[in-house]
């Protein structure tokens, strides 16, 4: 199987079954000087048309090659990049130009990387007060239902995610996809990154709780810590 040339017809597909204006190699592959096509698992594409539809993706296995192609219209595009839509500020942060008949695509590209550098919008009061709110409410929750081990170890786990969402989101980080959530924790904080370890290898229940509230405290802390109870006021629905 020549992998090159699977995925050469498939972008003279691409380019002959609509108004294509830009294709971009993404992920892994993007990050390279020089793409190895034997080495890759996937491919994963975006391609930018001149129709009239929002965001569109098609997944599939074309001789034993997947491709993970991501369609999106020109004006959708722009539109989302304004709204500073995290899932194109972050794929888009590293790519490889595979085709291009639109002039003005460098000059969006450069603003998407402009937004990512300047981050997300920050948080309000009020949603800061809700994290810590409700990641202790979540604590307090798992605490209740010790009895019932395999729902604990569900809940356990599903907070330790929250929490690690709840990081980037309380420091200004644009969130990551999930398979690269626990290398980018690495790269900007060892401390969660060694709790956050410590969390998943420990195996005895009451010393995984225990990892777990350290994980809460560490991330609290910066911000006023947790808070155990909501005096009544507005609060938010979601």
């Amino acid at each position: 199987m020549n992998k090159e040339k699977i995925y050469n017809r498939r972008i003279k597909e691409i380019i002959g079954n609509e108004r294509v204006l830009s294709i971009l190699l993404i992920g892994a592959s993007a990050r390279t000087e020089k793409v190895d096509f034997n080495s890759l698992r996937d491919i994963d594409l975006f391609v930018i048309t001149d129709e009239n539809y929002g965001f569109e993706r098609e997944v599939i296995d074309i001789e034993g090659m997947l491709f993970d192609i991501s369609y999106m219209s020109l004006d959708s595009f722009k539109k989302g990049i304004d709204d500073k839509i995290p899932f194109l500020i972050n794929s888009l942060q590293s790519y490889r130009l595979i085709y291009n008949i639109d002039i003005n695509l460098e000059k969006l590209l450069n603003k998407l990387k402009s937004i990512y550098k300047e981050g997300p919008i920050s948080l309000e009061a009020e949603e800061i007060n809700y994290i810590r709110f409700k990641l202790y409410q979540d604590y307090g929750d798992i605490l209740s239902r010790k009895e019932d081990m395999l729902n604990t170890i569900f809940l356990m786990n599903k907070l330790f995610y929250d929490i690690l969402i709840s990081y980037f989101k309380l420091n200004g980080y644009w969130i990551p996809k999930d398979k690269k959530l626990l290398n980018r924790i690495q790269n900007i904080d060892d401390i969660l990154y060694n709790l956050g370890t410590d969390f998943i290898k420990e195996e005895d229940l009451e010393l995984k709780l225990r990892e777990l509230y350290n994980l809460l405290d560490y991330t609290l802390k910066p911000h006023g810590g947790v808070i155990k109870f909501w005096k009544r006021g507005k609060f938010p629905l979601f």
